[in-house]
């Protein structure tokens, strides 16, 4: 049966999109693909970099999506803060092949595995961002888009925008998209294709699979505003791990939480970042 992404608002347009393969036109090498095969955190990038406050924060595993390794992000409730927030990420921050902004059309892939003893929580769970920096007008500024877990076991994409040059708290436009049912104890894959825009020329499309039941399914398709009207200096960047906003504050129902990512990779067509595929030869 189609899943279909579900607006929670409706600040983009969505289209409802037939299940399908996406179309592979070249499967060359990704700008961008981090596989940790070295059994390295930096996954041979030099530049990656960790919002980390502990030992057990970030770690190479070896329950990979595909070949020997992956990164598990552990977050625990206590931790001390990193970056101003409850959150063990690793970050793109310095590598510039993962850079982003408005006018620009880019594919995205990564894996994430949730272990099956996941547990439901009363607040989201924050797994991956593209992070823009603020502008030098701006006190603050929130991600262009972020990937969570719900406490109503969807993943949702939530998507942040504003075309006046200089946001504010009040001028952020926000959406999101439901996407598929959380499913502990696979891999979950995603491949997003951003035309970033901070005006109507936006555009996003997603496709979703798990290991256990692979075949690729298109869970979104919407346009519209999916950025900020940046300076022409400002770029954003990604980042992926575990980041909880409600442990700044207090509590939730669950006490720690165990992430895992795999083959993350930033190129110009699915078959460049896809996933599943690991790897591919230089």
């Amino acid at each position: 049966m189609c899943t279909f992404a579900k607006p929670v608002s409706a600040a983009m347009s969505v289209f409802a999109a037939a299940v399908l393969w996406p179309v592979n036109a070249h499967a060359s090498a990704a700008v961008l693909r981090i596989g940790y095969e070295n059994g390295a955190r930096t996954s041979g990038q030099p530049a990656l970099g960790f919002n980390e406050c502990c030992k057990h924060s970030i770690q190479v595993d070896d329950l990979p999506r595909t070949g020997r390794y992956a990164i598990r992000s552990t977050l625990m409730y206590g931790d001390a803060a990193v970056a101003g927030g409850s959150r063990a990420e690793s970050h793109s921050m310095d590598i510039k092949d993962s850079y982003f902004r408005s006018g620009r059309t880019v594919y995205y892939g990564f894996s994430i595995y949730l272990a099956s003893t996941w547990q439901s929580d009363s607040r989201e769970d924050i797994l991956f961002q593209w992070k823009p920096w603020r502008d030098r007008c701006e006190a603050d500024k929130p991600p262009s888009a972020f990937l969570t877990v719900q406490p109503s076991g969807k993943w949702r994409l939530r998507v942040n925008s504003d075309g006046n040059a200089c946001s504010t708290a009040d001028s952020v436009k926000k959406v999101s998209f439901d996407l598929a049912e959380v499913r502990p104890g696979q891999w979950h894959d995603f491949v997003f294709r951003f035309t970033w825009s901070h005006g109507s020329q936006g555009a996003i499309d997603g496709w979703y699979q798990t290991h256990k039941s692979p075949g690729w399914r298109k869970v979104v398709t919407a346009t519209g505003p999916n950025t900020f009207n940046d300076d022409a200096t400002t770029q954003g960047y990604l980042k992926w791990g575990v980041y909880k906003p409600a442990w700044n504050s207090g509590r939730t129902d669950v006490t720690s939480r165990t992430v895992f990512h795999d083959n993350i990779a930033v190129g110009g067509s699915f078959a460049e970042v896809d996933p599943a595929k690991g790897q591919l030869p230089s």
